[in-house]
């Protein structure tokens, strides 16, 4: 195993040990191209041993493509140097790419083949190691002023307040490695000064963990691994992930409740918040901000239970199957969306990539809420677009939700494409391919077209059934049909696509001008009714709401009704 610091140089003229030098830029251009960045931290090192044909061809092509990925390229040296086969060269190869460590060796390995491959170049690997240095418990000491002595308890107080607030606090500290020794502390601060003034114990104090008692027993090399310990880490995740489900479940409580009985679901986040705060402020030493953490964390939980049930009224099973299953999985496909665009190119260009992809949604959105209410009037009701009274916010309204179901897919294909890279499955483990982009984005709009037109159009079947059935029709995002009986107001009116339906009501969805659109039934010549639109001038007809008992009209009262003339 590694457990050295020692330092990897990248391969250079004067190092090489054979007649073979790499090519050199000859400008700043050419050096950025020949020599890119490695990828930033954290990332895995993965040491490779490789044999090249000893050819100074040979050996001058593998340095470049290496080098040229950013990886610390290299003659072996002490114990590394190994006997190869004839016409052989070793070379040590330092890989470094992001990711999980389960396959970051095979997938280094691979990535070194491939290159190889590609270039016909006469490379193989002989050895590879995951590097991972030694865990090392440290113990840190911070160094605060010393607090005061003399003085009112309130003055002290607000003393060592404006202490804490001018940033007095923490200016300098020393981490020693072991267990906590103050005494090896105090000395290690009084040996030098960093230019900040040496330590005084007259006006400053160190602040860190008491030293353990004489008779306390070694605790284990954190690098050896036990089952004991793996086996309690298992189960202080499960008992937390425990209590933060009990917490979203005391706030659907409290939701469903509705007597003052429903506030006791608020005590076991309480009684939760002290072990929540311990567990993610192990850093915080004082009891009273991890208590504070604990509380947010906890109610946090109560309150998306509460959040849940009242946006979906879900029952107390439907809850918990949802914070064991729903909750884990939305966590997992963010993270791994997380994996797929951090680093990435979309990472590196989002401060100008992001508002390029804001700046047509306040016209695509309309349009597209455009494109739905078409479909439900014109092709469901064969009533114009521009005839009925929407607004501007409901277009957007309409075309929200398949834009954000259209989403939530596209975030789907991003988080298992982040997962294969973060696990290694590519044969490359770098940014995601480029071609993924414009797949995305296709995939992205088909999606969402797909969703608006078929939810448009099954809206608008259940509003005409709806209407054939003597019912109001449910309203299609702010835009509401009513049933309304139509009284002519002359004996002679013109109709388009008449005549008018004297004993039905017609569905009408509003006038934006001096015509309205309804649509009704209308007899054929073989005595059967169809249902199609008709337009009238508002001036000439007289609406009225049917009779409570369903969609009948009154006909009788007032004498029989005037005829209307059909306009063709």
């Amino acid at each position: 195993m590694f457990t050295g610091h020692a330092q990897l140089r990248t391969v250079t003229s004067a190092a090489l040990p054979w007649a073979c030098r790499p090519r050199h830029p000859t400008n700043q251009a050419d050096s950025e191209e020949a020599m890119p960045s490695p990828p930033s931290p954290p990332f895995h090192r993965v040491r490779i041993l490789a044999e090249v044909t000893d050819h100074p061809d040979e050996l001058t092509l593998a340095t470049d493509l290496l080098s040229g990925q950013g990886w610390a390229v290299r003659a072996p040296e002490g114990q590394e140097l190994v006997t190869v086969g004839p016409r052989r060269r070793p070379l040590i190869i330092e890989v470094r790419l992001r990711g999980a460590p389960q396959r970051a060796r095979k997938a280094a390995v691979r990535q070194v083949e491939h290159i190889a491959a590609g270039a016909r170049l006469g490379l193989w690997v002989r050895h590879s190691q995951l590097l991972r240095p030694e865990r090392e418990r440290r113990t840190e000491y911070v160094v605060i002023p010393k607090p005061p002595t003399d003085g009112r308890p309130f003055a002290r107080w607000l003393l060592r307040l404006t202490w804490r607030l001018d940033g007095s606090h923490g200016r300098q500290a020393v981490s020693l490695p072991g267990p906590p020794n103050r005494a090896a502390a105090l000395a290690e601060m009084g040996r030098y000064d960093m230019g900040g003034g040496r330590f005084d114990p007259a006006v400053s104090a160190l602040h860190g963990p008491p030293d353990p008692p004489d008779d306390a027993e070694d605790e284990p090399d954190p690098s050896t691994p036990a089952a004991d310990r793996h086996l309690s880490l298992a189960l202080v995740v499960a008992r937390h992930l425990a209590a933060w489900l009990i917490c979203v479940l005391s706030g659907g409580v409290l939701r469903s409740v509705d007597s003052h009985w429903g506030l006791a679901a608020l005590l076991p986040p309480l009684a939760l918040a002290l072990p929540l705060g311990n567990l993610f402020g192990r850093s915080v030493r004082s009891r009273w901000r991890r208590l504070g953490l604990g509380l947010a964390l906890a109610y946090a939980g109560s309150y998306s239970g509460y959040l849940l049930m009242a946006v979906f009224p879900l029952g107390v099973g439907e809850l918990l199957l949802f914070s064991l299953v729903g909750f884990p999985l939305a966590v997992t496909l963010l993270v791994g969306v997380w994996y797929a665009l951090v680093p990435s190119w979309f990472s590196r260009n989002a401060s100008w990539f992001v508002p390029l992809l804001a700046l047509p949604l306040p016209v695509v959105l309309p349009w597209f809420g455009t494109l739905l209410y078409t479909v439900y009037l014109t092709y469901g009701f064969h009533i114009p677009f521009d005839a009925t009274p929407v607004t501007k916010y409901s277009l957007i309204y309409a075309a929200f939700k398949p834009v954000a179901l259209a989403s939530g897919f596209a975030l789907v294909a991003l988080g298992i494409a982040g997962w294969a890279r973060h696990l290694h499955w590519r044969e490359r483990s770098g940014d995601l391919p480029t071609f993924l982009l414009p797949i995305v984005a296709v995939q992205y709009v088909v999606t969402a077209l797909a969703f608006g037109i078929l939810g448009a159009g099954s809206a608008m079947m259940n509003a005409a059934d709806a209407v054939r059935d003597g019912h109001t029709p449910a309203g299609y995002y702010g835009l509401r049909g009513k049933l309304m009986c139509v009284r002519p107001l002359s004996d002679d009116i013109a109709v388009y696509n008449g005549p008018l339906p004297r004993r039905r009501a017609v569905l009408t969805f509003g006038s934006t001008g001096d015509r309205i659109w309804l649509w009704g039934p209308q007899p054929t010549k073989d005595g059967a009714e169809v249902w199609t639109s008709m337009s009238v001038r508002l001036e000439d007809v007289a609406l009225t709401a049917p009779r409570a008992s369903g969609s009948t009209c009154a006909t009788g009262a007032g004498g029989p009704q005037p005829s209307s003339t059909p306009v063709p």
